[in-house]
């Protein structure tokens, strides 16, 4: 390595995402997150009406208001494992099966560090060699995406618990979606609240792709290879409750 170059430089080299030009439009969001950020309103503790975090390459860029943090922690190989190995459909786990991916949740920046028990996990799935988690951490509900037991492909702070509010009977709500990475490494999620009577979730691509999305808890999430998750309205959310199907674009949601 050239040893005329500073920290700056050889990290720079080291950006997954340092050939890519942000569109128009992330320049506009990323510009007005910015201002919130300076205004203090980014930080704000209390639930905003719309969150939408999208998250590509390096870069956060907030649709909204923001109160929660993505924290990618790439582990070298951890995601191109994950992407390799996702299905569409997932595997239900129990808190007591995901203990060891929980408490490296737990044990992690976002929301402070916290020791996890089985209890804390309210929502978990395997897609391959990955586990998403949603879980508590003191009064915050955070997202994890684990690769085997201990390597973290990202973490995010979701919500106060104390301000979560029930979405109406049969209906969900997005809080977060967003992408993440490069080329084959790309990958992109989703999460939101269910109503008690919503029985099944499910992600339509519109490239034509269907991914079951995990129902637990009062939470609904999936995630998969691609860069929809940090796109507008690319895909669509299906919701089912009892007999009742509705069919949503992102942008409709709540």
């Amino acid at each position: 390595m050239d040893e005329r170059m500073n920290d700056l430089d050889r990290l720079a080299v080291l950006d997954p995402a340092r050939d890519r030009e942000p569109t128009p439009m992330e320049w506009t969001r990323a510009e007005a997150f910015v201002e919130r950020v300076i205004d203090g309103s980014a930080l704000s503790v209390a639930r905003p009406s719309r969150r939408r975090l999208v998250v590509a390459g390096m870069a956060a860029t907030a649709l909204g208001a923001v109160a929660a943090v993505a924290v990618p922690a790439l582990v070298p190989g951890a995601t191109e494992r994950a992407v390799a190995s996702w299905t569409a459909q997932p595997t239900a786990r129990t808190g007591d099966q995901v203990l060891p991916q929980a408490k490296a949740c737990a044990a992690n920046g976002v929301a402070g560090e916290t020791v996890a028990t089985a209890a804390d996990v309210l929502l978990a799935e395997q897609r391959g060699e990955a586990t998403l988690l949603i879980q508590r951490k003191g009064g915050t509900i955070v997202e994890c995406l684990m690769v085997g037991e201990g390597d973290r492909a990202a973490s995010m702070g979701l919500i106060d618990e104390a301000a979560i509010v029930v979405p109406p009977a049969g209906t969900v709500n997005l809080e977060t979606m967003s992408s993440f990475g490069d080329d084959d490494s790309l990958w992109s999620n989703i999460v939101g609240l269910a109503a008690p009577d919503v029985t099944a979730v499910e992600v339509r691509l519109d490239n034509g792709t269907t991914v079951q999305a995990s129902v637990k808890a009062g939470w609904w999430a999936a995630w998969w290879p691609g860069a929809e998750g940090g796109e507008v309205d690319t895909l669509s959310v299906i919701v089912h409750a009892g007999s009742r199907t509705t069919t949503h674009r992102p942008s409709d949601l709540p």
